[in-house]
């Protein structure tokens, strides 16, 4: 039998480190909870858990700092903000130094259980790359995903074979990867050639959600519709391309996905991790093709 993935829930505040605790143990998880990130060092010292979900406000040793001593001692170790208003700068300085992703704590009892199942669907994806190799020096894929989203685990991991091979893959920068196609992906699956819109996301419970996805993936004409993939890569930098079949979008119309203010919409936490994670962004005018771009950290000019 599976033993259940170990989650380490950090915050100060007993209402909401109890509420996620019951939350994930609900959803089969084993949960160890602390007060403040000193609490949570030593216990992730004392035993690793699969996962960390943090608050950033806290006493003694907060979110941010958290997050940097964890990256320093623990750098595969994923990490899952939880945010709320009024800590949108610390939570993009967290993001820059190696946080996997955040959850708004306005939206915790729908995203964070999803959010967590799909992390831990990416550390199964990085335990299985490859080793870096003197012999490829540069790669160009194209790859065609149909719209089940069950399968963007599998098409992450065969993106990152060849990148561990050029070398480009550190801990975080393998996470950090792993997000932005995790969630350019989706939206390009559910948002794009599905057309079901963030509201609907919110409207009910996970798994009438989940009927919904299922119910369009079996309609014409959205069953017909794929998503393109194109990777080139070299040992100092990797370029995606994801291209769907849906009507697109005005993108001008979400929250502006570099503005960390935004941080607590519902709208848009894609392309903000997105544009968080991935040096350059750019999108079609009609907003069904989005470019990413990333540098090997070594290969980055450094700041003044």
């Amino acid at each position: 039998m599976t033993e259940p993935t170990l989650v380490l829930a950090v915050d100060d505040s007993m209402t909401q480190v109890t509420g996620m605790q019951l939350l994930l143990q609900q959803h089969g998880y084993e949960v160890m909870t602390a007060a403040n990130g000193r609490l949570a060092l030593e216990a992730v010292r004392e035993r690793r858990p699969g996962l960390v979900v943090t608050d950033l406000q806290m006493p003694e040793m907060d979110g941010l700092q958290l997050v940097a001593a964890l990256r320093e001692e623990f750098s595969g170790l994923p990490i899952i903000l939880t945010t709320a208003k009024g800590s949108e700068e610390i939570a993009a300085k967290a993001l820059r130094l190696g946080a996997s992703s955040y959850v708004p704590k306005r939206t915790l009892n729908e995203d964070l259980v999803p959010t967590i199942e799909r992390m831990m669907s990416m550390v199964d994806v990085a335990e299985h790359v490859a080793k870096p190799s003197t012999l490829l020096t540069s790669i160009e894929m194209e790859l065609s995903l149909g719209n089940d989203d069950m399968l963007v685990p599998n098409v992450i991991a065969r993106l990152e074979q060849p990148l561990s091979e050029l070398g480009l893959l550190d801990d975080t920068m393998q996470m950090q990867i792993s997000t932005a196609l995790d969630e350019a992906l989706i939206n390009a699956i559910i948002h794009g050639n599905l057309e079901i819109s963030t509201e609907l996301r919110y409207q009910g419970t996970d798994e009438q959600f989940r009927e919904i996805v299922r119910e369009r993936q079996r309609q014409t004409p959205y069953r017909n519709r794929s998503v393109t993939i194109k990777m080139a890569a070299n040992r100092e930098a990797v370029s995606f391309t994801i291209r769907d079949e849906g009507p697109g979008f005005d993108v001008s119309s979400l929250p502006d996905p570099t503005d960390f203010s935004n941080l607590g919409e519902c709208g848009g936490r894609g392309l903000l991790l997105i544009n968080a994670f991935m040096d350059e962004v750019v999108h079609q005018d009609n907003g069904n093709e989005i470019v990413m771009s990333k540098k090997k950290a070594d290969a980055l000019p450094e700041n003044d």
